[in-house]
């Protein structure tokens, strides 16, 4: 995965490659993740919500890889 997302990433706008979900999720939490996806794709989520994420998010093209997801609710919160 790591090597096709090398490979395209210069495509998008913006871009994050999160290796070990399900271990990184078991440690911190999803919270903290999702922190950490939104902070690579340069969005602060302080104050606004998801509604201003989507906002933000949505006239952008960006990829974003989630490697090693073991569970649907993981996809879900992310």
């Amino acid at each position: 995965a790591s090597s096709i997302y090398d490979e395209i990433c210069r495509q998008f706008d913006g871009c994050c490659f999160v290796q070990n979900i399900r271990e990184e999720a078991s440690r911190y939490g999803l919270g903290k993740l999702e922190e950490d996806i939104l902070s690579k794709m340069g969005v602060n989520r302080v104050g606004g919500g998801r509604c201003m994420l989507k906002d933000r998010l949505c006239r952008r093209k960006v990829l974003i890889v989630l490697d090693d997801v073991d569970n649907l609710e993981q996809l879900k919160a992310l």
